[in-house]
Parts: C-alpha cells; sequence; structure tokens
C-alpha cells in the first residue's frame, strides 16, 4: 500500500479516513489505490468501532410488487435511504436478515428457495452467494439468531409440508460460520420453534408448548420453566424482551424469570406488527395497516420512575418502497 496523503504520515492518514461518513465510503475506495486497501481491510471498521465513531443503519429488504431483489440501508438520524446494489436473484419468502463480520446475511426461509443464502460484503461492496442450509433443516418458519461476537448464526426447528398437506414438525438445528462460509449441525432440540433470539452464550427458541436453550459452550438443550406469549422478541440490554399485546416483557435469564417492564399506550398495539430490532438501547417495530400501510414506531424501555413505555412514531422515508418484510441493524 502506498502512501495515504502525500507529505503526511500514514498515522494521521489513517485517522483521517477513519473519521469520513459511512455514506462516503464508496467514493473513498475509487480515489486511489492506498484508499481502496485501507477501507478493504477488516481493521479499519474495528477501529472506527473501538474509536467510537462506527455509524448505525439499518438495512431493510423490500417486497415490491411480490418480489424480494433489493434492499435498502436506511439513516435514521437524517430519516433518508440508500439502496444497495440489487440481489443478484429473486427472493420468496421469508427472509431471515443478520448483519456480522461487515457482512449482511441472507438466510431464506421458505421451502421452494430453502436454505439460500445471500451476502452482502460492505468491505467489497458486493453480494455472493452462501453454502446452503444442511438438508435436515428443510423447512420453513424456523427460529434464527445472531452470535455477533462469534460470528455464527444459529437455525433451529421450523415445519414442512408431507404428502396429504400434513404438516411436520422439525426438531432439528444447526449454526453457520460466516467467515468459513460452513454449516455444523447440532443436537437436535426437544421441540420444534419458530422464534429466537441469542443473548449470554445461548441460543434460546420459542416453540409451540416449549422455551428452550442451547449452550454452545455445552453445545446441549434445556427446557426452561417460563415461556413468551408472543411472536416476536429479540435480545437487548441485557435481557431478551418480547412484545405481548400492549406490555413490554423482559426474560432474566440468569434467574429464568418474567418481569413486566412496561405497558406501550397505544390500542391494539399487538396486531399485525412485523419487524422488531434493537437499535443502539432502543427497539424498533414495525407494523402493518391495510390502509395506511407500513409504518414505524421506536420504543424506549420505561426508566425507573416510570412505568410506561416512550413510543415514538417514525416517519416513513422516501426511499423506502413497497413493505419491509426484514430487517438488521449494522454498525460500521
Amino acid at each position: 500500500m502506498g502512501s495515504l496523503f502525500p507529505c503526511l504520515p500514514d498515522e494521521i492518514g489513517w485517522e483521517c479516513l477513519l473519521r469520513v461518513e459511512l455514506n462516503s465510503h464508496h467514493n473513498l475506495r475509487c480515489v486511489c489505490k492506498s484508499w481502496n486497501a485501507a477501507l478493504k481491510n477488516p481493521h479499519f471498521y474495528r477501529e472506527r468501532k473501538r474509536l467510537k465513531i462506527s455509524e448505525r443503519r439499518i438495512c431493510m429488504l423490500q417486497l415490491i410488487d411480490g418480489v424480494c431483489n433489493r434492499v435498502v440501508v436506511y439513516d435514521l438520524e437524517k430519516n433518508s435511504c440508500k439502496n444497495l446494489p440489487p440481489i443478484p436473484t429473486e427472493i420468496n419468502g421469508v427472509v431471515h436478515s443478520h448483519f456480522l463480520k461487515q457482512k449482511l446475511v441472507l438466510i431464506v426461509d421458505f421451502v421452494a428457495d430453502f436454505g439460500c443464502v445471500w451476502l452482502y460484503d460492505f468491505v467489497c461492496s458486493e453480494w455472493r452467494q452462501g453454502a446452503k442450509m444442511p438438508r435436515c433443516q428443510k423447512g420453513a418458519e424456523f427460529a434464527c439468531a445472531t452470535d455477533e461476537h462469534g460470528g455464527l448464526i444459529y437455525v433451529g426447528g421450523g415445519y414442512h409440508h408431507q404428502e396429504g398437506n400434513h404438516i411436520y414438525c422439525l426438531g432439528s438445528a444447526s449454526v453457520y460460520n460466516v467467515e468459513e462460509d460452513k454449516w455444523d449441525v447440532l443436537p437436535d432440540m426437544n421441540t420444534w420453534g419458530s422464534i429466537g433470539a441469542f443473548a449470554d452464550g445461548k441460543f434460546y427458541v420459542m416453540g409451540y408448548d416449549k422455551f428452550e436453550v442451547f449452550d454452545s459452550y455445552t453445545r446441549s438443550w434445556k427446557n426452561m420453566e417460563n415461556r413468551f406469549d408472543s411472536t416476536l422478541f429479540v435480545s437487548g440490554f441485557g435481557r431478551l424482551h418480547c412484545l405481548s399485546d400492549r406490555e413490554l416483557i423482559e426474560y432474566d435469564y440468569s434467574q429464568d424469570k418474567l418481569n413486566i417492564v412496561g405497558t406501550i399506550p397505544i390500542e391494539d398495539w399487538g396486531q399485525l406488527v412485523n419487524l422488531c430490532l434493537v437499535v443502539s438501547n432502543k427497539i424498533l417495530v414495525g407494523k402493518w395497516h391495510p390502509i395506511q400501510g407500513q409504518y414505524f414506531y421506536m420504543l424506549e424501555p420505561p426508566s425507573e420512575s416510570a412505568g410506561t413505555v416512550k413510543v415514538i412514531r417514525i416517519d416513513r422515508p422516501s426511499g423506502l418502497q413497497g413493505f419491509a418484510i426484514s430487517a438488521a441493524t449494522l454498525d460500521l
């Protein structure tokens, strides 16, 4: 790599590049070979996070006219969107979105395109297809969660249709290593699951009648006494949280205990929620209305002095088309 800036030590040039806003990184890579090499160095984005100058965005997969092949990067502060290059193929069905190791990972949750994995590398600015899921995991509506520290994505449960429209529930589980582009089959679950979250080194899966956890250290499953009455839950603020009707419920996994931390001051809150993810110290929720279309709220957990969850309506950004079916928070 040549000199970053004429008449400047590379240490100072490196510090200057680190502080350029994320939206300009693609243009920086086009300036010269030295800048391109600097921004393609994985250490570059690790340094931005260490210096606490990284920027958070939300990647949203759009459903437009029944087809998914476009991802937008949503800047909450500026309420603006920027399109990523189109996905090389059309995606049909439910998709799980994850962000880790500077990559957006899309895992298709649908029998027709079962196990299809697509990755967008923000360092190289390109899409590539990943290894397909193991056949033992073939199904739909499986639980999925991300271990950001380990660079892993856990998958468990789901179901598939047999002849005669019979539904067969799956107890299989597997884990995907993003850096190695490799799947590893895990021990079977005790029941089938449909929603999942990762916290404290464990993969939590909510099934039809059970709540169980996979310990990544012992590689074993354990049934939990309590369960959430919800279709969405997320990991954040050192706890698992779920949305249940008008309540925000916290799960203390160290004591296997449920706590209601606040109420949501909106009627029919639990209906038609399709997106739920943690952004910084808040929870972003997407809801669908047959007349108003899709809209978003930001939830702020209540303080010790107040029991009501603060709800902030977010204006739909002009660059967001169609229907956002999946989302992931990125930090670059």
